[in-house]
């Protein structure tokens, strides 16, 4: 019994009967954070070392930043037109949240609701959203006169190379991983075949044809339904015309190339050139170091580079080695596979209809003579 005037006991009122749980609690979070930022620098790290494009590496970005006098005498911008490395990018990548948005994650989810968003153009953020309407002016078609030059013989055609067509086994496999790219009539992926990467494939597969006699098969199936499953979906679809045919003398994945949007107008020179009075597209060739028959591919990509360089100088840009590339699971299933990028989507879809038919007269040099 206490009297009233006694003080009362101070009791330990803390959980647990221990004074430094709550220390313990967060030197324990402290710990796991720094954990975390331990593992996101490696990813990081790892991510900007497996960037093969050129101009990604920080000390080149920061010297043109910072001494604007270096990159106007000795920076060329056509090496590094290709480099998609920003600070965001590798931030994204590396939290493993790059591309995601509230549409990917429902469709990750939900099957039905993915098949639907097959089609990119829901994607399209609400607010860019405008009224329907429809005018000539909203219409991006081919001109008459587009279509009467692509008619035309071209500078490129040597007629010494036609042979008599063969269709009864195809030579030439035209395909495309990412179907629905498009070129600068169309702001974003299409399936118009008037402004994308597989009507360009059109334009290659006749004149290799019509102009060389060369049998072609020309697939366009849209591999882009999924962009991020693209090279799984397109290596599904090469290997059954492999098993159906056996293989080919030359095996094309058609592309275009990509340039940010803040880039375009100043990299236009750098996807771009004139030759015999026409604006024509400049091309690329991508190879895969970490394909499984590196050597033979190799060896076929430089032979072709070899007699694009000699008969159209300045044509073909580089050629791009990307490693690990992804495009590597369709390379290892052939000596004969080239990627080939035409054009970005700076370039007018007719400037890089017009390059295939330069294409064409390479892989017909290369199978004709």
């Amino acid at each position: 019994m206490y009297s009233l005037g006694q003080r009362l006991p101070r009791k330990n009122l803390k959980r647990g009967g221990s004074s430094g749980s709550g220390k313990s609690n967060f030197s324990v979070g402290y710990f796991i954070i720094i954990i975390a930022f331990i593992i996101f620098l490696i990813r990081s790290v790892n991510i900007i070392n497996n960037y093969g494009e050129r101009g990604g590496f920080a000390y080149v970005q920061m010297l043109n930043f910072s001494v604007p006098l270096v990159e106007t005498q000795i920076y060329d911008e056509a090496q590094y037109a290709d480099n998609h490395l920003s600070l965001k990018n590798v931030v994204l990548e590396a939290l493993g949240i790059k591309g995601m948005n509230g549409y990917s994650i429902v469709a990750k989810e939900v099957s039905l609701f993915n098949s639907i968003l097959g089609n990119d153009s829901l994607r399209t953020p609400i607010s860019k959203l405008t009224p329907f309407s429809l005018n000539n002016n909203s219409i991006a078609k081919m001109t008459p006169e587009e279509i009467a030059e692509l008619n035309k013989v071209s500078a490129a055609y040597d007629p010494s190379l036609k042979k008599t067509l063969d269709n009864t086994k195809p030579e030439v496999l035209i395909f495309h991983t990412h179907t629905t790219e498009n070129f600068a009539e169309r702001d974003a992926l299409t399936t118009d075949n008037d402004f994308n990467i597989s009507g360009v494939g059109d334009v290659l597969a006749k004149e290799l044809e019509e102009g060389y006699g060369i049998s072609v098969l020309h697939d366009k199936t849209n591999h882009s339904v999924s962009y991020n499953d693209s090279y799984a979906r397109s290596n599904e679809t090469l290997k059954k015309y492999l098993d159906k045919y056996g293989d080919f003398k030359v095996i094309i994945d058609l592309h275009r190339d990509g340039v940010d949007g803040a880039r375009a107008e100043q990299l236009k020179n750098v996807y771009t050139m004139n030759m015999n009075d026409q604006n024509i597209a400049k091309m690329m060739f991508v190879t895969a170091p970490n394909s499984s028959r590196y050597g033979a591919n190799k060896a076929f990509v430089e032979n072709l580079y070899n007699i694009g360089n000699e008969l159209f100088p300045g044509l073909i840009r580089d050629i791009h080695e990307i490693d690990p590339a992804a495009t590597a699971i369709n390379y290892s299933l052939s000596d004969n596979f080239i990627l080939i990028e035409n054009g970005s989507n700076v370039n007018t879809a007719q400037e890089a209809k017009l390059t295939s038919k330069y294409i064409a007269r390479i892989i017909a040099e290369y199978l004709n003579r």
